[in-house]
């Protein structure tokens, strides 16, 4: 496989591009343009590309001095298992190093993932969700 290329900035692109990748891991399927809103509206991102195509993602949401929330991390079936995901949080954690409060929720299975990354299950976390589904899947 060719060197992977990790970008944070958002300069070249394609939302339609990153919509797909959306629509391949199975995720909702959000709008090129809420996509687009989300993303330019977050404190980092973290784009892989290999021969210019998008295959990855990653995206933070942070003050920029106490807290961070990581979102969005996904890798395009056909290149998972390649240690992708893997360099899109190595370089969102490393981004982030001075920020003393790192969240994210984990999809179903991918704890383990999160885990070896230095990640540890939070204790008192609550969340609401307005999507019924959504709340089943991931709340007590």
């Amino acid at each position: 496989m060719e060197e992977v290329r990790i970008v944070n900035d958002l300069t070249d692109v394609d939302w339609e591009e990153l919509q797909s990748l959306f629509h391949a891991v199975g995720w909702d399927r959000p709008s090129a343009e809420k996509l687009k809103i989300a993303f330019t509206s977050s404190y980092l991102v973290s784009l892989a590309y290999l021969d210019g195509k998008l295959i990855g993602c990653g995206r933070v949401i942070s003050d920029g001095q106490f807290y961070g929330s990581i979102y969005d991390v996904i890798v395009h079936p056909l290149y998972q298992g390649n240690k992708i995901g893997k360099k899109v949080m190595d370089n969102i954690l490393h981004k982030m190093s001075d920020i003393p409060f790192i969240h994210l929720t984990a999809t179903h299975g991918k704890e383990g993932f999160y885990n070896k990354l230095g990640l540890r299950k939070h204790k008192t976390a609550m969340a609401r969700y307005l999507d019924a589904n959504k709340e089943k899947e991931y709340l007590e």
